[in-house]
């Protein structure tokens, strides 16, 4: 059987985290998770689980949003901008810190974006502190 897009990226992401894990989800998607993703001081944990999902019709359709554990705040207690806690991952049974995160629009390219492209992408935004 033949490795499908979403094997062939997911393959390339685990050379660079090899601890990454790849769940086909009931209706085609697959969810990533990173265990251990580490963040940079000022949040209110050392280090996270990085989730999120390569949507069906990947690379077409652009990965959107990612979940965290555990819930982060930043130092102070202020809860990060375009988050919610507890917010239930599509598919699954996990809740998470879900950021709602986006490509911007008709920045994404299927022909050269993958999964460690918006891997990047959720380093990002758990770099900037707001």
């Amino acid at each position: 059987m033949s490795e499908t897009l979403i094997e062939r990226h997911f393959n390339r992401l685990k050379e660079r985290c090899p601890v990454a894990a790849l769940l086909e989800l009931p209706g085609g998607a697959g969810l990533i998770t990173i265990p251990r993703e580490p963040l940079r001081s000022g949040w209110s944990a050392t280090e996270v689980t990085l989730r999120f999902i390569a949507p069906n019709g990947y690379s077409v359709a652009a990965p959107d949003c990612f979940w965290v554990e555990p819930c982060l705040s930043m130092n102070g207690g202020t809860v990060p901008k375009n988050s919610q806690h507890n917010h239930q991952i599509p598919e699954t049974y996990l809740t998470g810190h879900w950021f709602s995160w986006h490509v911007e629009q008709g920045k994404w390219c299927a022909n050269r974006h993958d999964l460690l492209a918006w891997y990047g992408c959720c380093q990002k935004r758990l770099s900037i502190l707001e």
